[in-house]
């Protein structure tokens, strides 16, 4: 059977390499989505691949431990292969499994992370641990950020290519897109190239590149928000954009090095939406789940690890707009929530203010390694950082604090398994759970529990 991650359309990369002919069996998926096999003893990956089945495939990066390798042909295919959805699969960064089976996509994950655990964190093997399925397989994503490029006066609107990241994919559809959001993008992308095509010779406009960022909160209208550089570029789109689709939008300035951000001047964007019984205030700037539905499993295991109580003391760290700190209020804890964005530290004060009846809610606007761990006297710590993990002061003060149990839920596997071998053996890993969040793409979120004698 000759074909591609699309049953017949082979990707080709931009790169020439050392162009060796291989045809060996794909043994597993490695954590990212890429199949692994071994040649003469050296780990070749190979996209677009499922355990099982034998490619053929080109050599076209050799290091001294392994090698990368592009798919030419599936010569024997697995069961687990199926149809992707999206025509610009296998070109578009943003998915990496859309030709596996929902269950092939699970077992994959599970096994990510139990190397992650085994191979980086040193912990032994982890049982029955399943990936547990969380979400819709498709149409899911409530928030969602796409690249912008203006270039010989035409617009590329997409996601990055798999192979040339300086390319943009363009897209009109996204299938693991909020529908509503979805559809969308065409009028986004028509708006936005007639205000480029119109923007006045003062921004001097040679090939621009930007970012467009989408949400929308159930049972809210889209939101966005544009982000060039000059900011006064941005401004002047963001404007153009809301006159002309009816969606709100905001800007803020862009550079390939920081993160996105939004100009001081540039409306917050805020919206107000229920969820979990709690009445939730959210700024555009404000950290929220990009999948809410399935962030409700995610959450429940926190609040079934953490087992809060009534005057239990308990650290929520990096607590974004506050809903897993309004739980344990509710279930009369005693909580310190940190969160060091100003905007998103605002709306957890508002957010606690609104829900929190019994308990307490004490908020330290500060960056996680900026704290002293041990004042509040946690008894139980929750940590939720971003995809890099937590640093190393972080886990120290942790470890100096009275907490005897911690709960940690991380967006990637490598750096939480970095992390729990970090924490020592003074921590017993209790359990570990991983969860679906994000289907067709490589990405697994875990909560991992530790625990340690009482101090």
């Amino acid at each position: 059977m000759e074909s591609g991650p699309l049953l017949g359309v082979v990707p080709v990369i931009a790169q020439a390499a050392l162009e060796t002919t291989i045809e060996a069996p794909i043994q597993r998926l490695a954590y990212g989505g890429e199949g692994v096999t071994h040649v003469d003893g050296l780990v070749v990956f190979v996209p677009w691949t499922a355990p099982g089945e034998k490619v053929r495939a080109t050599v076209v990066e050799r290091h001294p431990r392994y090698a990368r390798a592009r798919l030419d042909a599936v010569l024997e295919p697995s069961a687990a292969r199926v149809e992707p959805r999206c025509p610009v699969f296998g070109r578009c960064g943003g998915c990496q499994l859309q030709h596996l089976t929902a269950v092939a996509q699970r077992e994959a994950k599970t096994q990510a992370v139990i190397d992650a655990m085994e191979r980086i964190g040193g912990q032994p093997a982890l049982g029955r641990l399943a990936c547990e399925p969380a979400s819709s397989d498709w149409q899911y994503r409530e928030r969602a950020v796409v690249s912008w490029c203006w270039a010989d006066d035409e617009l590329e609107l997409g996601y990055h290519h798999t192979d040339e990241p300086d390319r943009i994919v363009s897209i009109d559809r996204c299938p693991i897109v909020d529908d509503r959001m979805d559809s969308q993008l065409p009028t986004l992308r028509i708006a936005l190239e007639g205000a480029l095509r119109d923007a006045p010779a003062t921004f001097e406009l040679g090939a621009t590149e930007g970012r467009l960022a989408l949400r929308r909160l159930p049972p809210g209208s889209t939101q966005a928000a544009l982000f060039a550089d000059p900011v006064d570029l941005a401004r002047y789109l963001a404007c153009e954009v809301q006159e002309k689709t009816d969606i709100e939008t905001t800007w803020g300035g862009w550079s390939a090095e920081s993160r996105l951000a939004l100009a001081r001047d540039a409306p917050r964007l805020t919206s107000r939406f229920r969820h979990r019984g709690f009445d939730l205030r959210c700024g555009f700037d404000s950290f929220v789940q990009a999948n809410l539905s399935g962030a409700d499993r995610l959450y429940d295991a926190v609040i079934e690890a953490a087992q809060p109580r009534p005057d239990a003391r308990i650290i929520d760290a990096y607590a974004g707009i506050g809903v897993i700190t309004c739980e344990f209020a509710a279930a009369g804890a005693l909580v310190t929530a940190i969160e060091a964005n100003p905007g998103t530290a605002s709306d957890l004060r508002a957010n606690a203010h609104a829900n929190v009846t019994t308990g307490s809610v004490h908020v330290l606007e500060l960056p996680a390694d900026r704290v002293e761990w041990a004042r509040p006297r946690p008894e139980i710590v929750v940590l939720n950082p971003p995809r890099g993990g937590c640093p190393k002061r972080v886990l120290a003060g942790i470890s100096a604090s009275s907490a005897k149990r911690l709960v940690y839920v991380a967006c990637d596997p490598t750096t939480l398994a970095r992390d729990v071998r970090r924490l020592g053996t003074g921590w017993t890993l209790e359990s570990l759970r991983a969860f679906d969040l994000f289907p067709q793409t490589a990405h697994v979120e875990t909560v991992a529990v530790l625990s340690r004698p009482q101090r």
